[in-house]
């Protein structure tokens, strides 16, 4: 086969510039620790890296969204936490001003603590956070959700819930409705309430009552025609009861009570399903009771059993709301451990892809000097040849 010198030439310049441009291409790997410095250098591989660092990037956002969510929901629950304690020192107080041997003047010092408590709950509810939205004010978060008019408090939000994404199709919610934190509090045993009538004169004394069975939701209204007899209503049809002794059970319809004092001929009293009552509201009976009472009287008593029974079921509806924020901060902390490890998992697949196997690109540039040299000095030799060094 024949070979021109213009071919030598050729073949040796490009022999030397591949050396060169695979040296330069080693050396920008082992500068920045990446095989693949330009996708042109691993196409597939490229892409591939691409696509999971688009995957760890939404996965960071989620995490980011975890840690927001999770901060938001310590302040929820350290506001809950605060109004729980307000009704444990509630209901302290209740067991006080219960004490028959208290003044009116007794009473009334009382009531003057409670008011501070009231302002306290008062102040937690219209708590907002650092970029002053309302945490109970639902969706509305930018109007106070509630105000005061006459010791008459009424919320201004809504019942929605704030929510963050934080995760694929799981949305969160970082708020509470102060409606359905403050204000949808049965009453009563939760169940069902007892209530003396306002005309009664006597010295009868209902209870909180209990459940037989289930309840069967009617209402009932007991009417003492004697001593130890009265009629039972139950809306339709009317039962009398003789014998009755002060604390026999009376059964219901599947709730019992028990009446123990006096009542009078005419007294009367109810039994009617429970309904909700806010805390605000439960307060201020529990101040107007103190503050106008007679600690001897049946009245008095009757509505210190009231305001006792929605004490409990408020401090039980706080709970069972903090279990529940309790709950989506447990599910966070799973989540975020799941996306940490997941985030590893993108680091060490990218790695896999992109970054440099060092002992290997040395090695790779040791022989491609070698190569390179052995080219320039095969070049100098056959560039030199000529006939005309034998004419």
């Amino acid at each position: 086969m024949r070979i021109s010198t213009s071919q030598i030439y050729d073949n040796g310049v490009f022999n030397i510039q591949n050396g060169q441009s695979a040296a330069y291409r080693l050396q920008n790997q082992l500068s920045t620790g990446r095989r693949i410095v330009t996708p042109a250098d691993d196409p597939v591989a490229a892409g591939q890296a691409l696509l999971t660092e688009q995957k760890k990037n939404v996965n960071q956002q989620f995490l980011d969204n975890q840690a927001n969510a999770m901060s938001q929901l310590k302040e929820l629950e350290s506001l809950m936490g605060g109004v729980d304690e307000l009704l444990i020192q509630c209901k302290s107080r209740w067991v006080e001003a219960g004490n028959g041997a208290y003044s009116d003047n007794e009473l009334k010092s009382i009531a003057m603590d409670m008011r501070g408590k009231l302002a306290e709950m008062f102040g937690i509810a219209n708590n907002s956070d650092a970029n002053g939205l309302y945490r109970f004010a639902g969706y509305e978060a930018a109007t106070r959700p509630f105000i005061s008019n006459n010791n008459v408090v009424s919320y201004q939000g809504d019942s929605g819930e704030r929510l963050l994404q934080v995760e694929t199709g799981r949305f969160m919610a970082v708020s509470f409705s102060g409606r359905e934190f403050f204000e949808k509090i049965p009453t009563g045993n939760g169940y069902f309430v007892a209530n003396p009538g306002a005309g009664n004169t006597g010295s009868g004394v209902i209870d909180n009552g209990s459940m037989l069975g289930n309840y069967d939701g009617k209402t009932y209204t007991l009417t003492f025609t004697g001593a130890d007899s009265f009629d039972i209503f139950d809306g339709t049809t009317t039962t009398s009861v003789t014998g009755y002794h002060a604390g026999d059970p009376i059964n219901l319809g599947g709730a019992q009570v028990s009446i123990t004092g006096s009542p009078n001929t005419g007294d009367t009293f109810t039994v009617a399903p429970s309904r909700e009552e806010s805390i605000f509201t439960t307060l201020n009976t529990f101040i107007n009771t103190l503050e106008t009472g007679d600690s001897g009287s049946a009245d008095f008593r009757n509505a210190m059993n009231r305001i006792g029974a929605s004490l409990d079921q408020a401090l039980q509806h706080v709970l069972d709301n903090r279990a529940v924020v309790g709950a989506r901060m447990a599910e966070l902390d799973d989540l975020t451990t799941l996306g940490k490890d997941l985030s590893v998992q993108y680091d060490q697949q990218i790695s896999g892809l992109v970054d440099l196997d060092y002992a290997k690109a040395i090695s790779d540039l040791a022989k491609n000097q070698l190569r390179l040299e052995a080219s320039q000095q095969s070049f100098v030799k056959v560039t030199g040849l000529s006939l005309f060094n034998y004419l």
